[in-house]
């Protein structure tokens, strides 16, 4: 159904990610000309040839983070993106990320 008004998408999830230690910026990131990244991307080991593209969000980034670095040889070829945002959604990122791998690479969404 089409309407002529915007709804905010809400989410009920844990706000644990709020208090994670990996979930910190620098203070360069809130000066003059900076602006709001709503994807981060991180690749394991080789980013030329990626086999698994994991799109993620919230806790659950950093568990898969901490997941790879603790298989290290294992995560090979694995590029994890985090959304920060999901509405509206970073479409116009994914499409950059998914750009640069090759068609046979398995998209998963955790």
């Amino acid at each position: 159904m089409m309407r002529n008004f915007r709804k905010p998408l809400i989410i009920a999830a844990p706000k644990i990610g709020l208090k994670h230690p990996k979930a910190v910026s620098e203070i360069a990131d809130f000066a003059p000309g900076t602006k709001f990244t709503p994807t981060i991307a991180k690749d394991y080991h080789d980013s030329s040839n990626i086999k698994k593209l994991v799109l993620c969000s919230g806790k659950v980034a950093f568990d898969i983070e901490a997941a790879l670095q603790k298989e290290g040889a294992l995560s090979h070829g694995v590029r994890v993106v985090r959304l920060e945002e999901i509405a509206p959604f970073p479409i116009q990122d994914l499409r950059a990320y998914m750009g640069g791998v090759s068609k046979d690479t398995d998209v998963v969404w955790m």
